[in-house]
């Protein structure tokens, strides 16, 4: 009789909640990543549009005066209503920049915006960037760079939003029964800093390689909610390859790769950008369009395209997942918009010219 009332109980639980089946498959999912492991940073599916979140060593390292970018990320609108977001935007600029001495002092802002779940959980952080660039050869198309990054982190949830157990009274819930569980307090905030190298090679215009490693959270905060102080954030490792393969006088291959180590948590990225230029506009600037096909491993099956317009920047990606999440998502997974932009001021001193233009 006992169980016939507790399976009787659960039935009329479930009906009375009306479980959405892949919200709570979502759910499970997510939960079981989360107590598995600590806290994963922010990511992009286009890192290679964000140069120094992607790597602090090339803040300052453009051809121009002052760039500007921005982001947007947002994901899982299929499963959950309280979907998952990320904006971000970006400036960097050359402090110093000394032909004579082919190298650059370059100085970045980055600051990020994440929100997740029905809890609200929200990261906020803000980071200063500063690098060196110093040439390898006399033609400066061959560059070293270093660079670190020192920001403060807040994160923050609203408990009230979640339910629980307790709350489940005769098999129904019901929101306005009090709890037992005691919090102590909902944001926390941290200082962080890292670090990166990064390599640069452009031997033609339409070719380069670059490969760069940086480090984050060396000085491995803590980042409880419960003021447990054992509880600290794991050092990040983090390395990517770009290049771009010319394959005619106005067509490239640009493969790029990146990989990144947090304690058990791992993410490799994969893929290829076509990119095609266009005639000389009327104002002497060479746009292109570009569209490419990439792959997180595990994860999601991603399309990019964008255009380079002048000295502006725009760029959409959207991610096919393709991970055990599938019976949920149903194959949906984010959008991501990115766009950026270089200020350059005119010069009437005609320098002699460099194929990677940094000094120009």
């Amino acid at each position: 009789m006992k169980s016939r009332r507790h399976k009787k109980s659960a039935e009329i639980m479930y009906k009375n909640l009306n479980i959405n089946k892949k919200r709570l498959f979502f759910f499970l999912a997510m939960s079981l990543g989360y107590f598995c492991g600590t806290s994963q940073d922010i990511h992009n599916s286009q890192f290679w549009l964000y140069p120094i979140n992607l790597n602090p060593a090339a803040a300052g390292f453009f051809d121009g005066n002052l760039r500007f970018g921005a982001y947007n990320r947002t994901q899982w609108r299929s499963i959950t209503p309280q979907h998952y977001q990320t904006v971000g935007i970006s400036a960097d600029m050359p402090l110093v920049k000394r032909p004579w001495k082919q190298d650059i002092v370059g100085f970045g802002i980055a600051m990020n915006y994440d929100q997740t779940g029905d809890s609200r959980y929200a990261t906020s952080d803000g980071n200063l960037m500063l690098s060196y660039a110093r040439a390898l050869n006399s033609r400066s198309n061959n560059f070293l760079m270093g660079g670190i990054s020192v920001g403060c982190v807040q994160r923050s949830w609203d408990y009230t939003r979640l339910s629980f157990d307790e709350q489940y009274v005769d098999g129904f819930y019901d929101p306005k029964s009090p709890i037992s569980e005691t919090f102590t307090g909902s944001n926390i905030w941290y200082f962080d800093c890292g670090a990166g190298l990064q390599w640069f090679y452009q031997p033609d215009f339409l070719t380069f390689y670059q490969a760069g490693f940086s480090i984050y959270h060396l000085n491995r905060p803590e980042i409880s909610m419960l003021s447990d102080k054992t509880v600290r954030l794991n050092v990040k490792f983090a390395a990517h390859v770009i290049s771009s393969i010319a394959i005619g006088d106005k067509k490239a291959i640009i493969p790029a790769f990146y990989m990144a180590f947090q304690n058990q948590h791992k993410e490799i990225l994969f893929g290829a950008t076509y990119l095609h230029q266009l005639p000389l506009d009327a104002r002497g600037f060479l746009n292109n369009l570009n569209v490419g096909l990439f792959y997180r491993w595990n994860d999601a099956i991603y399309v990019c395209a964008g255009m380079d317009f002048r000295r502006c920047r725009f760029s959409v990606s959207y991610d096919f997942n393709v991970s055990h999440l599938i019976p949920a998502s149903r194959v949906r997974g984010g959008v991501e918009l990115g766009v950026s932009y270089v200020f350059k001021k005119k010069t009437y001193i005609k320098r002699q010219q460099t194929p990677c233009a940094v000094f120009d």
